[in-house]
C-alpha cells in the first residue's frame, strides 16, 4: 500500500483543497501530484524531483515532508535518474496571452495627437486673423490706399520759407493798365519734387482725376488747400483759389491718374515718379 501517498491525500481532503487548487499553490502537474498520492513514480524525471514534489506537497498541506520521507523510505523509487534527464515541466499558468497591437490600438493612439496638432494650429490660425484685423484697423487712418500714392511727408530739402516780399503799393494808373499774360515756367527737379514758377494774376489750379490716386495739396503754412487730403477717384475735380499764397506743394500718388492746369494751362510733368511733388512758385506780376 502507498501510505504515503494516503497520509498526503488524506490531509488535502482535510483542508477541502482540491488537485487543481493544489497545481495552483506548489506550481507542479496535477498529473505528478496524482502519481504522488497513487505512488506512481515512474512518470516522474527521477527521485531528486520525487523527493522535492513530496516536500513540497507535505508544506502546502501543513506536514513535515522530511519526516515523511524518513518514515516510508521504502515507497521511494530506488532507480537513480540518468545523466542526462529531461528538466521537469512544472506548472507555470493554464494560458499564456500574446500582446499584439492591433490597427485600431494605434489608430487610437495616433488619431488624438493628430487632433491635438490641429486644434493647435487653429488657434494659431484664429490668432493671427485677429492680430492681422487689428493692424489693419490701426493702420485705417492712414490716408493712403495701396496701389494709389503715399500719404504727404514734408521733405526737409524741398520746400523752403521764403522771406516776406515787400508790398508794393499800386497807383490808380497802375491798376488800370492791362495784366501781362501769366507765364508758367520749369524751374528744377530734384529727387521726387518738380519745381515751378507762375507769373500771371489770380491764379487758379484744378486737378482733375482720370483714375483712382491719392492728392493732397498745402501752402507754405502747411495748410491743406483741398476740401481734404484723400483718394480722388475718376471723374473727380478740385479747384483751388491760389490768390492768397506765395507757393502750393501739390503731393501726388499716381501722376498718371492726375491731370493738372493752373489757369488753364496744363502742367506737364517732367518726371514719372510714384509718388512725385509739383510745387508752384508765384511770382508778382511786374
Amino acid at each position: 500500500m502507498n501510505e504515503l501517498g494516503t497520509r498526503l491525500k488524506e490531509a488535502r481532503i482535510a483542508k477541502k483543497i482540491s488537485l487543481e487548487d493544489l497545481q495552483d499553490v506548489t506550481k507542479i502537474q496535477k498529473r505528478y501530484l496524482a502519481g504522488i498520492e497513487e505512488g506512481e513514480y515512474s512518470t516522474m524525471p527521477g527521485a531528486f524531483y520525487v523527493r522535492a514534489f513530496i516536500k513540497q506537497y507535505a508544506a502546502a498541506v501543513d506536514l513535515d515532508g522530511e519526516a515523511l520521507l524518513q518514515q516510508y523510505p521504502i515507497e521511494m523509487p530506488v532507480k537513480e535518474p540518468h545523466a542526462h534527464t529531461t528538466t521537469p515541466t512544472t506548472y507555470t499558468s493554464r494560458s499564456r496571452s500574446i500582446t499584439r497591437t492591433a490597427p485600431s490600438d494605434v489608430y487610437s493612439e495616433v488619431i488624438p495627437k493628430v487632433l491635438v496638432a490641429l486644434f493647435i494650429v487653429l488657434i494659431l490660425a484664429v490668432a493671427w486673423y485677429f492680430y492681422d484685423a487689428s493692424t489693419n484697423g490701426a493702420s485705417s487712418s492712414d490716408p493712403i490706399e495701396k496701389g494709389l500714392g503715399v500719404p504727404y511727408e514734408e521733405p526737409a530739402s524741398s520746400v523752403q520759407e521764403k522771406p516776406d516780399k515787400p508790398v508794393k503799393e499800386e497807383t490808380p494808373k497802375e491798376t488800370e493798365e492791362k495784366q501781362p499774360d501769366p507765364i508758367l515756367i520749369m524751374e528744377e527737379t530734384q529727387g521726387e519734387t518738380t519745381t515751378y514758377s507762375f507769373q500771371g494774376a489770380n491764379p487758379e489750379l484744378e486737378i482733375a482725376a482720370s483714375g483712382p490716386s491719392w492728392v493732397a495739396a498745402t501752402d507754405e503754412n502747411l495748410q491743406e488747400r483741398l476740401s481734404k487730403a484723400h483718394v480722388l477717384q475718376a471723374g473727380e475735380t478740385e479747384i483751388i483759389d491760389l490768390s492768397d499764397v506765395e507757393f502750393i506743394r501739390v503731393r501726388i500718388g499716381d501722376y498718371s491718374n492726375i491731370n493738372l492746369s493752373l489757369n488753364g494751362e496744363t502742367i506737364e510733368y517732367a518726371q514719372q515718379t510714384k509718388p512725385q511733388n509739383i510745387v508752384i512758385q508765384f511770382k508778382v506780376s511786374e
